[in-house]
């Protein structure tokens, strides 16, 4: 491993550790070296380590055990299924392309999760709503409900494809979106969830789809607005 030297260390320590583990230094079933260990490798604060090895985590590509540490799974094809979406967030047109392609994915979701969501999805659902309205004044733990009232509308898809996406979406998007969510606000999301949540618990996919496609547009609308003149948009 080199001590990393740029700007992005997450991203940097993020793409060392899935260099080496692609390339076999760290096979199926090996454990990767402890928090402290890489910290002192890669010359990096056990937060941003963390944070990289999250990442690894969400996308299927370590998995922690107990007692043990942070192991490397297996290496099937799920793995080169998650690199389809574009993981960094980078550049700007990383993050257009990442969310239409969530209105895309998110809104089927949410039309099949009014036709297959239980009771318990649905109070899971209306729970998160609640919890965010509860912390409507703190924007860091606002995004955390926030994505979770995403996952869970892909959970009652019952379409497992959608939900290795929404835990994706999940590791990517949480620390922008707080930073989102202080410019533009949280209320607007939260009345989308509402009229989501409402949707699904009425069993009506039209609606449901239809609120998710629009909740998505308003956000890359934004997010579009936000990138005027910067990376080339316009």
């Amino acid at each position: 491993m080199e001590k990393i030297k740029r700007s992005n260390l997450v991203d940097e320590v993020y793409k060392q550790l899935l260099g080496l583990i692609a390339s076999g230094d760290y096979p199926e079933g090996s454990r990767i070296p402890s928090e402290p260990q890489l910290c002192e490798m890669l010359g990096v604060s056990r937060n941003t380590v963390r944070t990289a090895i999250s990442k690894l985590i969400a996308l299927g590509i370590l998995e922690n055990q107990q007692g043990y540490g942070n192991c490397v799974r297996s290496m099937n094809i799920g793995l080169y299924a998650n690199s389809i979406l574009p993981c960094m967030l980078s550049k700007s047109t990383d993050l257009i392309a990442a969310t239409e392609y969530r209105i895309g994915v998110e809104t089927m979701a949410a039309t099949l999760a009014a036709e297959r969501a239980t009771d318990e999805d649905i109070a899971r659902l209306f729970d998160a709503c609640e919890q965010a309205e509860k912390h409507i004044n703190s924007v860091d733990e606002f995004a955390q409900y926030d994505m979770l009232f995403h996952r869970i509308v892909a959970e009652a898809s019952r379409n497992p494809l959608f939900i290795r996406t929404s835990e994706m979406i999940e590791a990517m998007y949480t620390t922008w979106l707080i930073g989102f969510q202080r410019t533009h606000g949280m209320d607007k999301s939260h009345d989308y969830h509402i009229r989501i949540c409402k949707a699904i618990a009425a069993h009506d996919p039209k609606e449901a789809g239809r609120s998710m496609q629009e909740h998505l547009e308003h956000v890359l609308s934004n997010i579009r607005k936000d990138l005027v003149g910067k990376d080339g948009i316009a």
